[in-house]
């Protein structure tokens, strides 16, 4: 078997129905669950050095922050959850090539769901080495191969970055192209999980990007509460960013198994 043969049973592989709504159930449950884990966890975080408070508050803390032994009992729960979450999701990802082009034969949409796979792979990459190079790591790594930016930082933009511009694609197609919904998903009231949708990433998601970056990044040993007001702490901006993510992230992965589940009654 050649080398193309390979990778094409291995496509084949990942995008076997089974095979999809399997990782996309367990993506959601591995995500979600080391999330509630790791800030259960969190709370008994001992007060540290550098003016490190006890427990960790998601209004003074950035979510990388569970991933940092220094902060955290067990880093590893969130880290872990980073890099299993973005594995199990690639199936997902690239079926969602299937569904956003069903049966049409219009060149738009294909151009257009084949760039959302590739936003969507470059997003779960992000978010796998975000879960490597945790903040720590990071530090170590920023030392041996200095770039001048953080590499912890540049990984988790490129997960930021690229699941956004995947929920802003998937939502703008299924507005666009209504057969998505009705056709190749089978949802039947359509509306409502297209306003939803565009709610989520063309509204809500977009501004709490736009004021995570733009906010001042302060650590917090800097005690920036004390002096900034509530709308400019950027750890706040940054957990309201992930929530937004996730159930953009959420929606896809039970779209997807609604789907599949359609496919496999046939």
């Amino acid at each position: 078997m050649g080398f193309k043969e390979k990778i094409n049973a291995l496509y084949q592989s990942l995008i076997n129905l089974k095979v999809v709504k399997a990782t996309a159930i367990l993506a959601i449950i591995t995500w979600i669950s080391s999330i509630i884990i790791a800030l259960i966890i969190s709370q008994f975080d001992p007060a540290g050095p550098s003016f490190d408070p006890a427990g960790f508050n998601p209004a003074i803390n950035y979510i990388s922050d569970l991933g940092n032994q220094d902060l955290t009992p067990m880093p590893i729960i969130i880290n872990y959850g980073m890099m299993n979450g973005s594995l199990l999701m690639i199936p997902t990802a690239l079926y969602m090539k299937t569904i956003l082009i069903g049966e049409s034969s219009k060149r738009v949409q294909k151009i257009l769901a084949n760039l959302t796979v590739l936003f969507l792979l470059i997003a779960m990459g992000g978010l796998f080495l975000t879960g490597v190079l945790s903040e720590d790591v990071g530090e170590v790594w920023d030392q041996l191969f200095p770039i001048g930016i953080a590499w912890h930082d540049i990984v988790a933009d490129f997960a930021f970055t690229f699941f956004m511009l995947s929920g802003i694609l998937v939502s703008s197609q299924v507005i666009i192209f209504s057969n998505i919904l009705e056709d190749n998903i089978g949802i039947t009231n359509s509306t409502r999980v297209r306003i939803s949708l565009a709610i989520n990433t063309w509204i809500l998601t977009p501004i709490f990007f736009a004021f995570f970056y733009t906010v001042p990044y302060l650590w917090y040993t800097d005690n920036f509460w004390t002096f900034l007001p509530f709308w400019q702490w950027a750890p706040f901006w940054e957990w309201l960013l992930m929530s937004s993510l996730t159930i953009w992230l959420v929606s896809a992965a039970l779209l997807t198994v609604k789907q599949v589940n359609r496919e496999l009654q046939k």
